[in-house]
This record gives C-alpha cells, sequence and structure tokens, in this order.
C-alpha cells in the first residue's frame, strides 16, 4: 500500500471502480518517431482525430495480454499522461473481420503481420483521461502488468491531477501546435500554463486550413498577448474575420480543420505597428496561400 503522502495510480482506478484483484496492464505511448515514420503523423494528432483506439488496438506482438489495460501518452522524462482504459475482448491476425478492424485497414493502421487486438473502452475511468500524471517505472519498457494473478506488481506513483481542460504541458512557442478543439478546451478552462505564456507575449500566428491548405496570418498586440486574440476566436469561431464569418456557417465541419500555431514572437512591448509590419513580413514570406484566409 502507499504511504499517506503518496497517491498511488492503483488505489486511484481502485477508487474509480477497478477490482482490486483484475489484473491490468500499463501501456506507454513513447516513440512519435515511430509512428511519423510508418503514419505520416504523431500521435498526438491521432488522438485529435479521434484514431486512438483502432491505432492502439494494432500491435506487432500479443503485449497487450487479456483483460484490463491503462494507457498513457509519454510526456518530458519519464512522466506520462493517462489516455484511459480499455478491455481486450480478443486477439486475431491482421485479417480479421470486424467493423473496427475493417476500419484500421483502411486507414493503413493495420497492415499484413500486425496482430489485432479487439478492444473496449472503459468508461469508468474517463474523468481521469488527460488529466492523471505518472512517473513511468525505471525499467522502462513500454508494457508491463500493474496486477498480474491477482497480485499487485509494482507501486506507481501518481505525480499530478491536471485541472480540466489541460492535456498537455505547454510545450514552448516553437512547438505550440493546436486544433480548434484543443484550443477551446483549454481557453475553456483558463488552463493555467498556457494562459500565463500566450498572454505574456505579442506576436505573430498563424491559422491554417488543414482540409484545403488555406492560411490566415494574423498578429496579436492586445494587452493579454496571443491568449487574447485565440480567445476572440473561440468565442466567435472567426475573430471578426470576413473570410472566416462566411466559413463559420458550417463552424462544426469548418472547425475540425482549423490548426493553431505560433509563427514568431515579439515580446510584450510591441505595438500595434510592430504587429502589422510583421504580420505583412510572414504574408511575403509565405505566398498566396497566406492571403486566402485574410481576405486580402
Amino acid at each position: 500500500m502507499a504511504t499517506c503522502d503518496i497517491l498511488d495510480l492503483h488505489e486511484v482506478l481502485i477508487s474509480c471502480g477497478k477490482d482490486p484483484s483484475e489484473d491490468i496492464k500499463i501501456y506507454r505511448h513513447a516513440n512519435p518517431k515511430r509512428s511519423i515514420d510508418m503514419y505520416g503523423q504523431d500521435i498526438e494528432s491521432v488522438i485529435r482525430t479521434g484514431d486512438l483506439e483502432i491505432f492502439q488496438s494494432v500491435q506487432s506482438s500479443k503485449q497487450l495480454g487479456k483483460g484490463l489495460v491503462a494507457f498513457f501518452m509519454g510526456e518530458s522524462g519519464r512522466l506520462s499522461r493517462f489516455l484511459g482504459v480499455w478491455r481486450v475482448l480478443s486477439v486475431h491476425d491482421w485479417l480479421h473481420e470486424s467493423p473496427r478492424a475493417r476500419e484500421a485497414r483502411q486507414k493503413t493502421y493495420l497492415r499484413e503481420n500486425g496482430i489485432w487486438h479487439e478492444l473496449e473502452h472503459d468508461s469508468r475511468f474517463d474523468t481521469l483521461a488527460n488529466r492523471l500524471i505518472i512517473e513511468w517505472p525505471e525499467t522502462g519498457r513500454h508494457h508491463q502488468w500493474l496486477v498480474e494473478n491477482g497480485a499487485e506488481k509494482r507501486q506507481i506513483q501518481v505525480r499530478e491531477i491536471r485541472a480540466i481542460g489541460i492535456h498537455r504541458p505547454f510545450p514552448g512557442f516553437d512547438d505550440v501546435i493546436l486544433g480548434y478543439g484543443e484550443l477551446k478546451g483549454l481557453i475553456d478552462s483558463d488552463a493555467g500554463g498556457w494562459k500565463e505564456a500566450l498572454s505574456s507575449t505579442r506576436g505573430v500566428y498563424l491559422i491554417t486550413d488543414t482540409e484545403r491548405g488555406d492560411l490566415y496570418v494574423g498578429s496579436a498586440t492586445g494587452a493579454d498577448g496571443i491568449w487574447e486574440r485565440w480567445s476572440n476566436y473561440v468565442s466567435s469561431g472567426h475573430g471578426g474575420n470576413k473570410v472566416m464569418i462566411d466559413r463559420v456557417a458550417q463552424i462544426d465541419v469548418f472547425a475540425d480543420n482549423l490548426q493553431f500555431s505560433v509563427i514568431e514572437t515579439l515580446g510584450n512591448l510591441a505595438s500595434r505597428a510592430d504587429g502589422i509590419a510583421a504580420e505583412v513580413r510572414w504574408k511575403k514570406k509565405l505566398g498566396k496561400r497566406a492571403t486566402v484566409l485574410n481576405g486580402n
């Protein structure tokens, strides 16, 4: 048992309804390069597109075992973010016929010689998804037993339970790439680290329509910097932009394709004129596509 000052992963799962003696594995997604090499996108992108379940149903061996599996996303160092719990119902070769297996083949996740695990999502643990953070065991193995044959194999410390809406820590301005849904979650939850960083600087940002390839280059020089400007997009869907207003008439479809990124920071003293100058410079660098969503 964990000591009174340490929050233990298994105890947290039990508090959500897990049978203490039921076997459960933990599995860590921690190799983004492999995902990019094989599928052309990193695992965070897989999550955003709603393909996480079929993505992790495909393995190179029968390594998920049987019973429950708690999946995690690797963050910095050994820190790992809880994604949820799934139950392995059955294991098959790559030609298995089921609706999800066919979808996995169609999307090229399931390929020749792959092993298909028929998974069932267990919603009892969903309130902790993308919030609970653990420190991965030092063994380094990306899959290992937490409980095996009814016996607890290891204690794993819970390092943090984040506020609702915060999926990951602020990665630095160069690595800010957010889908509309993720940005909305951050804005709606007033996510601490993100708000502090994006409010602390003014700058130039890029909005990409990933379906059409159209771009919007904008500058943010208000008192609360980029956070303030992006908050306007979340509240209205268009930020007052005349071209995007037309597209937001179909916001349910259009928003799914929007991607937000920071392309230049200007510090917290930049004037409106500084922002406009930087915005114009980036439009020239990015060419014709950079004016499609701007309407100029």
